[in-house]
């Protein structure tokens, strides 16, 4: 890949590293999950509208792209977060992360079915290799943990969340396709992902109540402005330029990432097999990123 490809990859990978801590700031809040994720998108989406229009972009869509985005949008930033909430009060992180690992599998494979898109061999060895390594990277937790605290319907709902993750991707693919500037349409996706969230919450009888803790609004904001604009801006572009395959890698490398930061900023102690699922994963990812995409 081109340094400019690197770079995409990189950002979302050293961000969502640390999202995952950054998000412990907001636990035991009474903002429910619900509102914090609606809120964060929203303040997203409302700060990519106003860089746009401040650049004078035109911000209108077609009726057309306004429901491929609107879909896009529900998919990736309404359905997959509230599932991916509601299962991790009932399955072990690890199921999550590596749920979350099979998108290397599922964007390509929607990819190829939605517009033709080629599957090459570097995707399933690259693919395999990183979930066999994000696998051995949980495995001493989910044996800690032990079967009966893991739900059947939270590992559903993990599954069910990657996927529809994926369909959004694929439905950027076609936004892409079509000359849609990815500023815009991602602009649109987080307004309607987050809408969809907000109604979520007020159906589900969740009340909304605003969390006095200057901690929590921090975190907010770096996770709207880094873990939200930045980071989703970049796996879009690269996306764009680089295909599903690439650009599906940072689902892999992201947990790799959250470990090592737990290392160092919460003094976790990985066993040892965790240290080679993390090796593991880093020599998927080299053979994936390295290999022409043919």
């Amino acid at each position: 890949m081109p340094a400019s490809s690197w770079f995409l990859f990189a950002v979302p990978v050293l961000v969502w590293s640390t999202t995952f801590f950054v998000i412990t700031f907001q636990l035991n809040s009474p903002t429910t999950p619900a509102y914090a994720v609606a809120i964060r998108f929203m303040v997203a989406a409302l700060l990519l509208f106003i860089w746009v229009k401040g650049r004078k972009l035109p911000i209108k869509l077609s009726g057309r792209h306004h429901g491929i985005a609107a879909t896009s949008g529900v998919c990736a930033y309404g359905i997959s977060y509230v599932l991916t909430y509601l299962s991790e009060l009932v399955i072990p992180s690890g199921l999550v992360a590596i749920a979350f690992t099979l998108m290397v599998f599922f964007t390509p494979l929607f990819a190829r079915i939605a517009h033709g898109t080629k599957i090459t061999r570097a995707t399933w060895i690259g693919g395999s290799i990183g979930l066999f390594g994000v696998s051995l990277m949980f495995l001493p937790d989910l044996l800690d943990a032990g079967a009966t605290t893991i739900a059947g319907w939270g590992v559903g709902a993990m599954l069910v969340a990657a996927l529809v993750s994926s369909i959004a991707s694929v439905l950027s693919i076609q936004l892409n396709r079509d000359a849609v500037p990815v500023v815009i349409y991602t602009a649109w996706a987080m307004f309607y992902g987050a809408s969809a969230t907000f109604i979520y919450a007020l159906l589900s009888g969740q009340t909304l109540v605003f969390d006095p803790r200057l901690s929590f609004w921090l975190a907010l904001a770096y996770l709207s402005w880094a873990g939200t604009l930045l980071a989703f801006l970049c796996y879009l572009i690269l996306l764009k330029r680089e295909g599903p395959t690439k650009a599906m890698y940072i689902s892999v490398l992201s947990p790799v990432g959250a470990v090592i930061v737990s290392v160092f900023i919460e003094g976790l102690r990985p066993a040892a097999l965790t240290w080679f699922g993390i090796g593991i994963s880093l020599v998927g990812a080299w053979y994936t990123l390295t290999h022409k995409q043919s």
